[in-house]
């Protein structure tokens, strides 16, 4: 009898010491699963900074730069400017309703650079922000304006709260207005004017970087 309840004892104990190193291994691995979420998490929010930190600084990156907002200029910077470009950045990131016709002769004296977008267009959305910069780049010397053809209102003026840039885009909603400037076809579309007003440039497709967009101002708007 005591050799069977020994026997019985010892298969006890082994038993718990069985359950004990189970509970000891389910521990171990809760505390690297916490322990590998953990630095994940971690490096997570540090990719996350440094992404913050780095996007949108090369000249040639656009829809990075565009979602960073354009700050507008002060009433001292706006009194700078030739009069028709500040009243022109004065409708800064508004979609307008006016002729791109009665637009253009309010900005004569000036160059013009007219950008045919709309908020359904992937090209649009993809140089907007080449648009963004040089608009501020070159505010003393060239007025920009948009024109959004074949779009819906609300959708336009959701995209400009995520695209702001520092000048109007004037409402087209038929595209009849792009189709008077020589756009029209095909989208984006930007179309050059001289100071005297003449149209010098139909540029059909999207920029792909900041300088062809800036080369194209420089001869086709400054020295049109």
């Amino acid at each position: 009898m005591a050799s069977r309840a020994q026997q019985k004892e010892r298969q006890r104990e082994e038993r718990l010491a069985a359950e004990r190193r189970a509970a000891e291994e389910r521990a171990k691995t809760r505390r690297v699963a916490w322990i590998t979420g953990s630095a994940v998490a971690v490096l997570a929010v540090v990719g996350a900074v440094v992404i913050a930190t780095t996007s949108g600084g090369g000249a040639g990156s656009g829809a990075a730069s565009a979602s960073r907002p354009a700050a507008p200029p002060s009433a001292a910077q706006l009194s700078a400017l030739p009069r028709p470009i500040a009243a022109n950045i004065a409708q800064a990131n508004r979609i307008i309703d006016t002729s791109i016709q009665s637009k253009l002769a309010s900005l004569r004296g000036v160059p013009v650079v007219v950008n045919q977008w709309a908020s359904w267009c992937p090209n649009c959305k993809a140089e907007f922000g080449f648009f963004q910069q040089l608009a501020k780049r070159y505010q003393r010397q060239v007025a920009f304006v948009g024109l959004d053809s074949q779009d819906s209102r609300g959708d336009a003026q959701s995209f400009l709260r995520g695209f702001p840039v520092t000048y109007p885009s004037i409402y087209d909603e038929r595209a009849s207005q792009a189709h008077s400037i020589g756009g029209g076809q095909g989208w984006p579309t930007t179309i050059y004017f001289n100071k005297a007003g003449q149209r010098t440039y139909v540029r059909p497709g999207g920029y792909t970087t900041l300088q062809s967009l800036e080369a194209d101002i420089q001869q086709y708007a400054l020295n049109g």
